[in-house]
């Protein structure tokens, strides 16, 4: 074995499998003498007696160590290849509280813009952060003002949005959609308003608005997303900009339904 200068590049593979140094230098210390006791244990790695037990309790644990049949307390080293195991282990806890935090978030800003006066904002990158402003909206519940943009369905396809009515109907959200007049969205709802998927349509000129960006107002957020070479959307989160945002697209709504 390394002397103890030597022994940092095995702590530093034991501790992003997620040992921490105190573990790591007891697990190495049992590699190189076989087998030791708790008070051993703690001899060897400069720790007290009762963290020497509470190292060897936890190396046991962890699968790394076990304790030996003797009537004196002792523990054993397990194979090093159980520290891949621990790894990956470790990467699906960290993966599944990632997502945990991403699923989780919305109500942590939400509180804190519930007593903070400043709107803040979330940039969200690629198709994955799209298709979470539109989950967003189904989780915040309320009417959806939207200003749609006719290059949506080639980035996100008509299936993905055929869904998503669905299921924004089954949240029981009116959606208030001013959109461009293509032939699909007239052969879709030719009178504009379908009550069943609570959805009402208001159709602008082709070419009056070509911008790759989709608005959506709901709530106290405003999502800004573009569909151009970058895929992203940014969320507002501002009671104010939000109702300033709502009161804008009714009037272009009336405005081409006048």
């Amino acid at each position: 074995m390394n002397n103890e200068n030597d022994k940092s590049a095995e702590i530093t593979i034991l501790r992003k499998a997620g040992l921490t140094e105190s573990q790591a230098k007891g697990y190495l210390a049992l590699i190189e003498n076989g087998e030791l006791t708790p008070a051993e244990l703690a001899d060897k790695t400069g720790e007290s007696r009762t963290n020497g037990y509470m190292i060897a309790e936890k190396l046991e644990k962890m699968g790394l160590a076990e304790k030996t049949d003797n009537k004196k307390a002792a523990y054993t080293p397990l194979h090093p290849s159980k520290i891949e195991i621990l790894a990956e282990k470790r990467r699906r806890i960290a993966q599944k509280n990632e997502q945990n935090v991403k699923q989780s978030i919305d109500s942590l800003i939400n509180l804190f813009y519930a007593h903070n006066e400043l709107p803040g904002t979330r940039t969200l990158q690629g198709i994955d952060g799209i298709k979470t402003v539109f989950s967003d909206t189904i989780a915040t519940g309320q009417d959806i003002y939207l200003l749609r943009t006719i290059a949506d369905d080639t980035i996100m396809g008509i299936p993905f949005f055929d869904k998503y009515r669905i299921d924004r109907s089954r949240a029981k959200i009116n959606t208030y959609a001013l959109t461009p007049r293509t032939p699909y969205a007239e052969k879709w709802q030719k009178d504009g308003t379908d009550k069943k998927m609570l959805f009402h349509q208001t159709f602008y000129g082709i070419d009056d608005y070509t911008a790759p960006v989709e608005i959506n107002v709901y709530g106290d957020k405003v999502a800004l997303i573009a569909y151009g070479e970058t895929q992203m959307a940014t969320i507002i989160n501002s009671p104010v900009i939000a109702e300033a945002m709502r009161q804008i697209l009714k009037l272009l709504i009336k405005s081409y339904t006048d």
